[in-house]
């Protein structure tokens, strides 16, 4: 991925504000909320009802591929300890500032183990959670680590290889562009790795603007 210049950066941020920044508000609202719970053990279902469900559903717009039952094999899969000790490394990591070479093999299990979580769906048929939800998902464990990669955004097979690449190409983004990123996020009160994902979502759905 080529770095664009500041200035078309800011500009696709500023018009993704003035057009969708309010229906952050539920957005912002799960990940302050999902941030303070320390043990993902320790879930339960209002945090299912009032978080997961406000974030996948409400905000990420998520209801048809997932459904209920998708629903509650993320619940089931989260508050596992499994997954929940390997995400807990994870979950203090700035994006910017981590070495991704050393946590390759950790960001890319973690992404597949939850990508291919599989659910049986209301039409009695085996899928399983995908790219998109696990991406974000893991943004909603770690927002200052993991970056949503939806499916216009996505490349390669959206296996977790292919995401290590693009979080590697999303870092390099950053630190070129740190002090751009900086003043947005002051600007709109949101985290990098968001405005980083507005710009993306900027660039890849020229229909919706």
């Amino acid at each position: 991925m080529s770095i664009p210049d500041q200035v078309h950066f800011r500009e696709c941020v500023e018009y993704m504000e003035e057009n969708y920044g309010i229906v952050d508000c539920v957005y912002i609202q799960c990940i302050k909320e999902f941030s303070q719970i320390q043990d993902l053990t320790q879930l339960d279902g209002k945090i299912k009802k009032r978080i997961l469900s406000a974030f996948l559903f409400d905000w990420g717009k998520m209801q048809r591929h997932l459904g209920y039952v998708g629903l509650d094999a993320v619940y089931d899969k989260i508050k596992g300890k499994a997954f929940s000790n390997k995400i807990k490394p994870l979950r203090t990591r700035n994006l910017k500032k981590t070495e991704l070479t050393k946590r390759k093999n950790e960001i890319i299990s973690v992404f597949n183990d939850l990508s291919k979580t599989p659910f049986i769906n209301d039409n009695k048929k085996t899928k399983t959670l995908g790219s998109t939800t696990a991406s974000k998902v893991l943004h909603l464990c770690c927002p200052d680590f993991f970056i949503m990669w939806d499916a216009d955004i996505r490349y390669g097979d959206g296996e977790g290889k292919d995401y290590f690449e693009f979080l590697t190409a999303m870092k390099n983004l950053w630190k070129s562009l740190d002090t751009t990123i900086a003043g947005l996020e002051k600007t709109y009160n949101k985290k990098a790795t968001r405005i980083i994902d507005e710009f993306n979502w900027h660039e890849c759905h020229p229909s919706n603007r």
